[in-house]
């Protein structure tokens, strides 16, 4: 029977969809998604750069032009929104992430609550539903929704307030420390752990459940 009096909170990226090298990971997707438009950018700092304007443009440092504008003129991208975005689809796609981890994820539904947090943004939410069937959690926390990113300490907040359980009474497991420290000063269990560490989270998911 499911205690309803406790949640296990999974981050997507690096948790459930793989972050690792060596894997068809987020990085390569973005980095062929790039060199597809522009076999001249530079890689050394592309994935630093990426992300640097997708975060200025969630702090509304771009009121005028899209994600895609800024995302274009940063790398000097040759291509249309339209063929930007099927590309985007078609790539990103590709990348790998941890079945286990999301079947271990759904089996929890019969012993608690489970939830997803994650600075997602709109274009990959689609993608996560493939992986993970959305509708088998019952609450789902998105940076493109709330227009608020992890560490911000108001998204753990959001979270905290809509699913209506005691701190204690939370885990989060997140692949990032920095992502892990507001929620253990709002009194949060926390999980630090990657995808392919499944023991890792089994043992602290049971060790949470059971005290």
């Amino acid at each position: 029977m499911a205690n309803n009096e406790k949640i296990v909170i999974f981050d997507w990226g690096g948790v459930i969809e793989s972050h690792r090298e060596g894997e068809y990971s987020l990085n390569t997707a973005i980095t062929n998604l790039i060199k597809h438009f522009n076999n001249d950018a530079d890689e050394s700092d592309l994935i630093k750069r990426y992300f640097e304007v997708s975060k200025r443009k969630l702090k509304k440092e771009f009121n005028k032009n899209t994600w895609f504008d800024k995302i274009k003129n940063e790398f000097n991208l040759n291509c249309s929104e339209e063929e930007f975005y099927d590309f985007y689809i078609e790539e990103f796609d590709k990348i790998e992430y941890y079945k286990n981890v999301v079947e271990y994820a759904h089996s929890l539904k019969s012993r608690c609550k489970i939830a997803i947090l994650s600075n997602l943004g709109m274009i990959d939410k689609q993608r996560l539903d493939k992986q993970v069937d959305l509708k088998q959690f019952d609450y789902v926390w998105l940076l493109c929704e709330l227009k608020c990113r992890k560490p911000n300490p108001e998204i753990y907040k959001i979270a905290e307030n809509e699913c209506k359980i005691q701190p204690k009474n939370i885990l989060f497991i997140d692949d990032l420390k920095e992502n892990l420290e507001p929620a253990k000063e709002r009194g949060w269990n926390t999980c630090n752990a990657f995808g392919y560490e499944l023991n890792i989270i089994k043992e602290k998911v049971n060790k949470f459940l059971n005290k």
